[in-house]
């Protein structure tokens, strides 16, 4: 799943913030610091996630954790497995 979600995500937010994952521009740049996020735009990227990969939002958007995208993934990750873990 990491690899299709991985894939997703990037082409989304390519396509949302019109920049390209390259050389410069990594998986694991911050993207707030390379100027592609601010905080609408991540406040949209997390909606996105939220509505798509079914996970909930709380506290966790408001750290540091997430300002890759390997970040991201691996945080998404981490939330599912939880949540699968619990039912």
């Amino acid at each position: 799943m990491t690899t299709a979600m991985k894939q997703e995500l990037k082409k989304h937010m390519e396509e949302q913030f019109m920049f390209e994952f390259d050389s410069d521009i990594t998986e694991d740049t911050d993207l707030f610091k390379a100027g592609i996020l601010d905080s609408f735009g991540y406040l949209s990227l997390m909606k996105h996630i939220e509505e798509e990969y079914g996970v909930p939002l709380g506290e966790e958007i408001l750290g540091n954790v997430m300002v890759s995208l390997s970040g991201i993934v691996g945080f998404v990750d981490t939330a599912r497995a939880r949540a699968a873990g619990s039912r």
